[in-house]
């Protein structure tokens, strides 16, 4: 093939052999300039793009350190603050419907008959300790209105199926209570000890009629 197109290039006169030659460095330098010069012209304006700005980003944090250099007191945050407030207060709204809204939490003063009362309709199930825990705030002080942690520990003895029955049956209450821990030891077999750690929530700090 190669030797075809050059005896067909040699059989032409010098005129056309020019234009051959012209017509061929033309199409390369098409090629070259549409698949890599191109290309490499758009990557380094794309480039110097990203370099002016993180240039003018740059200036901008060196204005604002000097600034705090010389003006301490100034909080560069400072325009935030009135939408930080309000979203505060939307986030602390949706806390307290989701807390005591949706959840349907046990209110303390049922939460001490609601576990023992279980554990009495438990099969080979025996009470030993039944300790109130210190109430604790959930939330911050500041905030408008404060949610209390109200907590009890309950120890028991049982076989392993009547302690795993037991907790079956309190994850099945429409009452919902938060676990905090549980202790599960074998005291004399089958028959083991177990101490369970619960909580509900609520906006009263006392802990009414218990």
């Amino acid at each position: 093939m190669l030797n075809k197109l050059q005896e067909g290039f040699e059989r032409l006169v010098a005129r056309e052999k020019i234009i051959v030659i012209v017509a061929i460095f033309f199409s390369l330098w098409g090629m070259w300039d549409t698949f890599f010069y191109q290309p490499m012209q758009k990557k380094h304006t794309t480039l110097q793009q990203e370099l002016s700005s993180l240039d003018t980003q740059l200036t901008t944090l060196k204005a604002t350190a000097t600034q705090l250099e010389n003006h301490p007191q100034i909080d560069p945050n400072q325009g935030n603050q009135a939408k930080l407030t309000t979203l505060k207060a939307s986030v602390q709204n949706q806390q307290e419907q989701l807390l005591l809204g949706h959840k349907k939490f046990v209110p303390p003063q049922l939460m001490a008959k609601a576990l023992s009362d279980m554990l009495n309709h438990t099969v080979h199930t025996q009470l030993i300790k039944l300790e109130i825990l210190p109430v604790t705030p959930l939330l911050l002080a500041k905030q408008q209105r404060l949610i209390y942690k109200h907590g009890l520990a309950l120890t028991f003895t049982g076989g392993y199926v009547d302690t795993v029955n037991y907790l079956k049956a309190l994850e099945a209450l429409p009452w919902h209570f938060n676990w905090d821990s549980i202790e599960y030891k074998v005291t004399r077999h089958p028959l083991a000890e177990t101490t369970l750690r619960v909580y509900t929530l609520s906006f009263e700090k006392d802990w009414l009629g218990v």
